[in-house]
This record gives C-alpha cells, structure tokens and sequence, in this order.
C-alpha cells in the first residue's frame, strides 16, 4: 500500500508481510510511480512507458530502472 505522508511516499507492507517486515519503506518519486503502475495491473514494459512519458528517460533506462526497483521492492518484502 503507498500512501503520501508529510510529502514523503511511504509503501506498508500487507497481509503476512506486515509481521515479518514491521515498518515502513520510503520510496521517491519515480519509484511511488512505479509502485503505482505495477499495483494497477500495468506490465513491466507498461510501467516503464510510464516513466519515459513523465521524465527525461530513454525507454531503455526506464525499462532497466523498473526491473530495478521491483527487484528492490521484493527484497524488501513489499512486493510479491
């Protein structure tokens, strides 16, 4: 779950995760928005279209930062 909390974008982990995590991850604002895409449904190549249209980013850096950060996301425990 990714909330916005005093400008800062917070994921929580959900389900089982929540005991085996206990706290909280802090992401900026090109990962929230991967976040984001990847919780609607979007494909990796969906969510990297994403970015090339919101930032400065060729498609293949942003296709290489979103399996970057779902690798990170899964390390942490937020993301299957």
């Amino acid at each position: 779950m990714l909330r916005k909390v005093c400008g800062v974008n917070v994921v929580l982990p959900s389900g089982l995760k929540v005991k085996d995590f206990g706290g909280a991850l802090n992401l900026n604002d090109t990962a929230a928005l991967i976040f984001e895409q990847l919780q609607a449904g979007k494909t990796t190549e969906e969510a990297a279209a994403a970015l090339v249209a919101a930032y400065d980013v060729t498609p293949e850096k942003a296709l290489a930062d979103v399996q970057k950060t779902i690798d990170s996301l899964r390390e942490a425990g937020v993301m299957a």
